[in-house]
């Protein structure tokens, strides 16, 4: 407990509404007594304050946002208040005072006492304080959590022995005795506490949750644990008491005999036990369940996972159908089980009400994609075709979007439902909000689907796929379809500019609403197989400039009988400018290649080398790493942290670090180097390199909320040779960190499209998510990360730049931004072929 309390000493700590009265505390204490069980009381005592300390009432007593300092006597006075309301009503002999994840102490008021003492001296001084509260005052036995004493060993003989520590943690690892003997070698009774991974996810993560229970609990009992405390945190308001039972029942389980039970003989019987059916039902369903967690696209089954945006294609169209396809194979047999066992159940069909409306939640996210998707296909359709032919396909749009509005709309209602029934009304509204927004978002496009099928009606074309906001996945790319295809040869009475091609073929590329700086073009087109096998030319005019070779390739497209064709614009295309390309084909030998060109080359243990005059990569197997990344300006110094296996260097998902990936070559240069990094379960990360580039492109087949470029602090930590600075799409700006301030030095910039961190010498590291306002960081380097994103908004979409700054940091960024950004990509219109005159 923190906040939820009606303190009368402290009117304004509890929330109207949303406190526990004493005289509902009173009330619990003896409706349990009955049942052979006690209340132990837990208050917040160190860390986890700032529900309180964010009253201008409780401001003075901030060690930082979340920590209550421990240099003031107020501090005590505070606590001392507290603990006379709460333990008096509780016959239970332990108390828990936490004092877990103090992660700001020595930051503030405390800072100087820290430098004397030490981080875990100034700990211990505060525990021993509330230990003469708790224990001399209030007669109980003090718990606390250990997280924090563990990271300061050489102060555990400070602390009381008579002290109960709560040594917890919540993976799935194979073994805890780490955090476990420390206490037993000390002469410390102890708990062991493992949890239920229930925190901010649609159902618990159950295969995390009966391993972590069943390790910690089996190594407690190992070293002699007095007893075993099992955790359930509800961090995001949209927890749901009902689903925590299957765990709860299974830490009994192995809290009884030390872990022997097998979890299949478990599974078997739980469902008799919890609400009274005859078979098997419950256990088989939470298997199935349990498999969601770790699939892809799913993001651990967080509740996030669900308000994600994902009606309007998200993926691939294959990633779309293979994603969706296993999660539904899964949950839907599992809602079958809990259907079967609500028939046979009982007793408690609240919870099988509760997991049948988790399941359900999982069993939207899966059919709504595919609704979404098939949406996408069908307005895409009725675009191709005559207005009033566009008639019965929009209907069927419409049926889709409407058939999804009014399931989510019935989740919100049951949600309500649930919630009211374990839990009073405070904060239902937090989350009935979020249902709202959902319906209102597919009313919203529901009006501009109105729209397009009045537009039918009366024979005028239908809106473009982004103003309904059914943009088919192609789009989460760079678009390779030409917005126009025209017959006629382009400009045929220029002159012919490479005597040897015996064809040519004319784009016109339009900026459209935004500035383009060294704009890479991917166009589809069909060329005869002769043309396309043989080496090509071409050359761009600009407004007002005259005519200059570039970068150019044709490469297979992923349709048959079509080809892609790459160009690579020079210089600047201003906003609602077009250039004018013309690419000579035929040519009978290659010609020499120009400067800039991109290249790529096998490397030693399978890796691959990609380079063009300004930088040099490698790109391993091991997550499909950038393991290096140097600078031919500077020396060829390589920029990222050393070492070719786990986090090190660029581009790393942690979810997939290390995971071997086939490194498939689908284009080799001169114009563009793309590797296509494929996992054993087809997830797709797509490495794009361009010529004349100081910055590579990343698309990933499904968005993430982690995305990390580990660079050396030699770069810009400020305990570096070259300290630099930090700037965000947002404006803010400052010193980079300390390397030895580890990951404490990491600077967040919510809500921005881009982070970069520059030295003195220009030198720079960036990334964009051009579509995305994540959640951006910025860090010193090393494992406390270069720059990248974490808990942030999803993006698929990443443009990270590592190289001499030829313009300053904020243009830099803001023009790959600008130049790239998948929602304003410029239109491309392609010309007929040319023969060569006189042939």
């Amino acid at each position: 407990m923190e906040h939820q309390f009606a303190f009368k000493k402290h009117p304004k700590i509890g929330p109207p509404g949303g406190s526990l009265a004493p005289e509902d505390l009173k009330a619990l204490v003896e409706y349990v007594k009955p049942l052979c069980l006690d209340v132990m009381g837990n208050q917040q005592s160190f860390g986890h304050f700032g529900h309180i300390l964010k009253h201008p009432e409780y401001a003075h007593l901030r060690e930082g946002s979340d920590v209550l300092t421990p240099v003031k006597d107020e501090t005590y006075q505070l606590l001392d208040d507290m603990y006379s309301e709460v333990c008096p009503l509780l016959p239970f002999p332990f108390f828990n005072v936490c004092c877990d994840e103090t992660w700001e102490l020595g930051r503030g008021p405390s800072k100087e006492l820290a430098a004397k003492i030490g981080v875990g001296g100034v700990y211990v001084r505060h525990i021993r304080r509330v230990y003469d509260l708790v224990v001399k005052k209030y007669k109980k036995r003090m718990m606390m959590w250990g997280d924090i004493i563990l990271q300061h060993p050489e102060n555990l003989k400070e602390i009381p022995t008579d002290t109960i520590m709560l040594t917890w943690g919540y993976g799935d690892r194979p073994s805890f005795e780490d955090q476990i003997v420390p206490f037993a070698k000390s002469g410390y009774e102890f708990f062991v506490c493992p949890g239920v991974s229930n925190w901010s996810r649609i159902l618990p993560d159950f295969g995390v949750a009966t391993v972590n229970i069943r390790n910690f609990v089996r190594d407690g009992a190992k070293h002699g644990a007095i007893g075993m405390l099992n955790t359930d945190w509800e961090d995001d308001g949209e927890a749901i008491n009902a689903v925590k039972w299957y765990c709860d029942a299974w830490a009994a389980e192995c809290a009884w005999n030390a872990s022997a039970t097998p979890l299949e003989a478990f599974n078997r019987r739980v469902g008799a036990v919890l609400v009274g059916e005859s078979g098997d039902q419950l256990g088989r369903a939470i298997e199935l369940l349990a498999q969601t967690h770790r699939m892809r696209g799913m993001r651990g089954m967080l509740n996030a996972r669900f308000w994600d945006a994902d009606f309007p294609p998200q993926s691939s169209p294959a990633t779309v159908e293979n994603t969706a396809g296993r999660l539904l194979k899964a949950v839907r047999p599992a809602i079958e089980h809990l259907e079967a066992c609500k028939k046979e159940a009982t007793a408690n069909h609240n919870l099988l009400d509760a997991y049948l409306f988790g399941a359900r939640r999982m069993e939207r996210i899966g059919q709504r994609m595919l609704d979404g998707l098939e949406a996408a296909r069908l307005y895409d359709r009725a675009r191709q075709g005559k207005p009033h032919d566009a008639l019965p396909l929009l209907e069927q749009v419409e049926a889709l979007v409407r058939t999804n509005r009014d399931a989510h709309a019935a989740l919100g209602k049951q949600f309500a439902a649930i919630w009211l029934s374990e839990s009073k009304p405070y904060g239902l509204d937090w989350t009935m909000a979020r249902y709202e927004r959902t319906v209102k978002g597919y009313d919203d496009l529901l009006a501009r689907l109105a729209k397009a099928r009045r537009a039918a009606e009366s024979g005028k074309p239908l809106p473009s796929p982004e103003e309904v906001g059914l943009v088919l996945p192609e789009a989460f790319a760079r678009r390779a379809r030409p917005k126009e295809a025209v017959a006629a040869p382009l400009a045929p009475e220029t002159p012919w500019a490479e005597p040897a091609a015996t064809h040519r073929l004319g784009l016109v590329v339009r900026a459209g609403t935004a500035d383009r700086h060294e704009l890479p073009v991917e166009v589809e087109v069909a060329l005869p197989p002769e043309l396309a096998s043989r080496p090509v030319r071409a050359f761009c005019t600009l407004p007002g400039a005259a005519a200059q070779e570039v970068l150019a390739q044709v490469d297979p497209a992923e349709r048959p009988g079509k080809y892609r064709l790459v160009v690579l614009l020079p210089g600047r295309l201003a906003k609602g400018a077009q250039a004018t390309i013309h690419v000579y084909l035929g040519l009978s030998t290659a010609p020499k290649p120009l400067p800039t060109a991109a290249a790529t080359r096998d490397a030693p243990k399978g890796m691959k080398w990609l380079e063009n005059d300004r930088v040099r990569l490698l790109l391993g197997s091991e997550g499909s790493h950038v393991y290096r990344w140097e600078v031919k300006e500077a020396a060829n110094r390589d920029l990222t942290e050393p070492g070719e296996a786990g986090w090190a260097g660029f581009c790393d998902l942690a979810a997939r670090r290390s995971i071997p990936y086939r490194l498939v070559c689908v284009a080799d240069g001169p114009a563009l180097v793309r590797y296509q990094c494929v996992d054993p379960e087809g997830h797709t990360k797509t490495i794009s390199l361009y010529g004349g580039t100081s910055w590579i492109e990343v698309m990933l087949d499904e968005p993430v909320d982690g995305f990390w470029n580990f660079d050396t602090p030699r770069n810009f930590a400020a305990d570096g040779p070259t300290p630099g600075e930090y700037l965000f799409s947002s404006g803010a700006k400052g010193p980079v960190g300390k390397q030895a301030d580890g990951v404490s030095a990491q600077v967040e910039g919510p809500g921005t499209f881009w982070s970069i961190k520059f030295n003195r010498e220009k030198l720079a590291l960036g990334m964009a998510t051009p579509e995305t306002a994540a959640l951006h960081h910025e860090a010193p380097g090393s494992g406390a990360g270069g720059v990248g994103i974490e808990h942030s908004p999803p993006a698929s979409h990443f443009v990270v730049f590592a190289g001499r700054l030829e313009h300053e940091p904020a243009e830099t960024m803001n023009r790959l931004c600008t130049t790239l950004d998948l929602r304003r990509q410029p239109d491309v219109a392609v010309h007929g072929l040319q023969p060569r005159p006189n042939r």
